[in-house]
């Protein structure tokens, strides 16, 4: 589901004036078009980001001399150094009817049967690379793990993605599994002798040679 965020044309202001104004400042940019450069009031891209992913898309209404709505994805969020305050924005408009390359998410779900029985669950990988039209895109990819035994594992090529997605990432590559719980470690009953150390003798001085 797309979020929707405001913005305003940006004239030729430095973004250092901006930013002390609480705006941030962004361009948005596409095959179809000409850069258009603007301003985001700050509090309203902190909670843009605190929602949306790279996946995500994201309704803009830019207000200008006329208002005009397009449908982008955020490309980059530039931060500050020091105090990691959103300082720049990246917006992308894609070309209609033409696939773009993601990286999508990967939601685990559920309670493994092998870690009910003590194994332990062990996420490989968090996303999977595809391409896909951009309405045809999903936020993420949700897993499901409850079946999944002690010694058991899942791959690319087991996960319910949709047929409109092409996937990049290797198809044998492993997801997720259930680890063996590690064995404990045996305590030694039996008493050992203690061993006293061997007291380093002392050499005795050479004899002086005899004159």
């Amino acid at each position: 589901m797309a979020l929707t965020l405001e913005a305003t044309v940006r004239e030729n202001e430095k973004a250092k004036r901006l930013l002390k104004k609480n705006l941030i400042p962004g361009i948005v940019y596409g095959p179809d078009r000409e850069n258009i450069k603007v301003q985001i009031p700050e509090a309203e891209m902190v909670s843009l980001l605190e929602k949306a992913r790279e996946t995500t898309p994201v309704h803009l209404i830019i207000k200008g001399d006329k208002t005009e709505e397009l449908d982008v994805f955020i490309k980059s969020i530039q931060r500050h150094k020091l105090t990691t305050k959103v300082i720049h924005a990246d917006f992308y408009e894609p070309e209609k009817g033409k696939v773009m390359h993601f990286r999508i998410p990967l939601k685990f779900v559920g309670e493994a049967a092998g870690v009910k029985a003590g194994g332990v669950l062990e996420e490989v990988i968090r996303e999977i690379e595809i391409e896909v039209l951009p309405k045809d895109l999903i936020e993420e990819i949700v897993v499901d793990v409850s079946s999944l035994g002690v010694g058991e594992s899942l791959r690319v090529k087991d996960l319910n993605i949709p047929e409109t997605m092409k996937i990049l990432t290797d198809l044998d590559e492993v997801v997720v599994g259930i680890k063996a719980p590690r064995a404990e470690e045996v305590e030694v009953t039996e008493e050992s002798e203690e061993v006293e150390p061997e007291a380093i003798k002392e050499k005795e001085p050479e004899e002086k040679e005899k004159e």
